[in-house]
């Protein structure tokens, strides 16, 4: 074989080697890109599972007391999102005296809150009392993500974020595994027109003997951000009940009643419930049954507030 040949080899081998050195650069450039991690890290959860699953069992990403806490069970949104008309102000409403049902209860349900929020700015939730001895599982998500859980006594979720468009939140709450306390919680969010539902409520009538006001439809506390109307829409299932939706001002002790409505024998709150408020007060509303206890009947409100 002659030097011309040898030559002609040589620049033929180069010209492969140049190649598959660029394909696999290529590749490792894809495969770097599809391999990168998400702005979700959420786990692998959903809603139907927190609110029905077998007892004791513990969804894939709750965070048992005792047990380290990663950033993984903190949801971030993804910046998908359609964009807001504009950047809300922090809205705030607290749930007070909430009876939640067990998770080893068969007939109960975890309390599940829906809101939007509009442009950027933390959202937060959190457990800020409990009666006594008692333990309970929240549960959150952002729009279609997974469901992040933790368990233990003032539970949180304090550093989640809301991208620029709007998103949705959903918290599930319920007592652990035989638990059934009363809690207070609180949730924060950017929003132009705040509104919160709540899904699978209790209306028990507290007149029977024996029967816990804390199962005994929804109380609730917001300062406006600005003067406005609030507005509660409410409907249950099972009964007819003597219901009725009082606010307060609780700016200072002692508490004012400043509007009572009633409606009896009823299936929802209608007409929907209004009145207009003043962003230099707090209040707090009121949704009971003063009729005698009978079955379960599940709840579901909204409520709006300036």
């Amino acid at each position: 074989m002659n030097d011309r040949t040898w030559k002609n080899i040589s620049i033929t081998l180069g010209v492969i080697c140049a190649l598959l050195i660029g394909v696999a650069g290529a590749l490792l450039v894809v495969g770097g890109k599809s391999g990168s991690p998400t702005t979700s890290s959420s786990p692998d959860s959903s809603l139907v599972s927190v609110a029905s699953q077998a007892p004791d069992a513990t969804p894939t990403g709750t965070v048992i007391p005792g047990q380290s806490q990663t950033a993984s069970v903190v949801p971030v949104v993804s910046a998908s999102a359609t964009p807001a008309s504009g950047p809300g102000d922090p809205a705030t409403i607290t749930f007070t005296n909430l009876g939640l049902d067990a998770s080893k209860d068969t007939n109960g349900f975890s309390r599940t809150f829906t809101f939007v929020s509009d442009g950027p700015g933390p959202v937060t939730f959190a457990v800020t009392k409990i009666s006594k001895g008692g333990t309970a599982k929240m549960c959150i998500k952002v729009d279609l993500g997974d469901f992040a859980c933790k368990v233990g006594t003032l539970v949180s979720f304090l550093q989640s974020k809301a991208d620029p468009g709007h998103n949705t939140w959903t918290m599930a709450l319920q007592g652990y595994s035989t638990s059934a306390p009363a809690v207070d919680v609180t949730m924060t969010w950017p929003s132009v027109n705040p509104k919160v539902t709540v899904n699978h409520g209790r209306l028990q009538g507290s007149s029977t003997s024996g029967v816990s006001e804390a199962l005994n439809g929804l109380a609730f506390t917001f300062k406006p951000r600005k003067a406005g109307t609030v507005n509660v829409q409410a409907v249950w299932t099972t009964i007819t009940a003597d219901v009725s939706m009082t606010l307060w001002d609780v700016t200072s002790a002692p508490s004012l009643t400043i509007d009572t409505r009633t409606y009896p024998q009823a299936a929802s709150v209608t007409p929907t419930y209004s009145f207009k408020v003043d962003q230099t007060k707090s209040y707090q509303g009121r949704l009971r049954d003063s009729s005698p206890d009978n079955g379960r009947p599940d709840l579901t409100a909204e409520i709006t507030f300036p």
